[in-house]
């Protein structure tokens, strides 16, 4: 069974965690919810007030912090290990970062604010009952239906309006050959990169900049997501599983498993 780590979400009341080496991979969620602060967000100008929720894995372009004396936030730190256990695959996830990276502010309705705050309330009850045998399973899902909430939250305010980034259009379709399963048989760059009709360098540039992550990372997150998918959901035997998803085998299977989650195929399963 695999066991939550506390140094998997940091909760924090402000930012000033920003330039600590402990947040210096991790993803924030933060709601102001008293004050202001104003800063930088690669170039652009932005704003925190009441209301003010900012969502972001690229903190290091967050720069110019200027908060209020009574600025106060309900935000976590949330490590990409325990996000790569707990993912779960969905067709706006990727939308979703796209558009964060494109503007990391949302301005929540009082509806909203009250999900949010029943979400992130649950999430630190939760993690307070250590004696829970299955804790590490309940995070996963409180934790996800953090997340959804999320989600919706930026479909409200995004709407359906396009992505205004160069290069969108490419990393659609590299995202679309995700969601069609292609990861399942070809987990190397050039493949997708031929099928795009781009040099593996530049669908590799191209995805890191717009989405903030490399083209390898997005392969291996939707590798890493099916595969405890199909371990949690199904009795497939793990040869099977290993040729389903191309791997050479089940040592090799294994292998991966520990290298991307520290964690081995049947813990999954226990």
């Amino acid at each position: 069974m695999i066991e939550y780590k506390d140094e998997w979400i940091i909760r924090v009341d402000d930012l000033s965690l920003l330039d600590d080496s402990r947040t210096a991979d991790m993803v924030l969620h933060a709601l102001c919810v008293e004050g202001s602060c104003s800063f930088s967000f690669n170039g652009e100008q932005k704003e925190l007030k009441p209301g003010s929720l900012v969502i972001t894995s690229k903190t290091r372009l967050l720069k110019q912090v200027c908060p209020s004396g009574d600025f106060r936030v309900e935000g976590l730190f949330f490590s990409p290990k325990f996000l790569e256990l707990a993912a779960q695959r969905s067709s706006y996830t990727i939308r979703h970062i796209l558009l964060l990276n494109a503007d990391p502010v949302l301005e929540l309705n009082e509806i909203e604010r009250e999900r949010w705050n029943r979400d992130y309330e649950n999430i630190f009850y939760q993690l307070s009952r250590t004696d829970n045998k299955f804790r590490f399973e309940m995070m996963m899902a409180v934790c996800w239906q953090f997340f959804l909430d999320c989600f919706d939250f930026s479909s409200r305010v995004y709407g359906h309006r396009d992505i205004s980034m160069q290069s969108s259009s490419l990393v659609t379709e590299f995202f679309a050959m995700l969601e069609a399963g292609e990861y399942r048989a070809h987990r190397n760059i050039p493949f997708y990169a031929d099928k795009l009709f781009v040099t593996a360098k530049h669908l590799s540039e191209v995805v890191k900049r717009v989405s903030g992550h490399s083209a390898n990372y997005w392969i291996t997150h939707f590798t890493v997501a099916d595969l405890q998918r199909t371990l949690r959901t199904t009795k497939m035997p793990m040869s099977e599983i290993s040729d389903l998803f191309n791997f050479s085998s089940v040592a090799y299977f294994t292998r991966y498993m520990q290298i991307h989650l520290g964690v081995n195929p049947s813990q999954l399963r226990e």
